[in-house]
């Protein structure tokens, strides 16, 4: 039997290496901040606390569906307005 490892790991249809570990079904607010911010872009908990999502209380702990939260993350970069960056060069006259 042939061992497997993270560099032979299977690809999802993006191409991006799929995790050994599926992502749990709910998440705290600090662990949903961590997992935009690997998958999306940087956030931080204080973030995610603001933004419109259902929250259920466990244990004393706020936590959110990892599915909503990614299609919350995946709605607001899809809506963030692409801009080129570089300088503008003087023309010479």
């Amino acid at each position: 039997m042939k061992k497997t490892t993270l560099a032979h790991a299977p690809s999802d249809a993006r191409g991006a290496k799929t995790s050994p570990h599926p992502l749990p079904v709910r998440v705290d607010r600090r662990r949903a901040a961590e997992l935009v911010s690997c998958h999306f872009f940087p956030v931080s908990h204080r973030t995610v606390e603001a933004w419109p999502l259902v929250v259920r209380h466990v244990n004393g702990k706020a936590t959110v569906e990892t599915a909503e939260l990614f299609a919350f993350a995946q709605a607001k970069l899809d809506a963030a307005p692409p801009i080129r960056g570089g300088r503008i060069r003087k023309s010479v006259a």
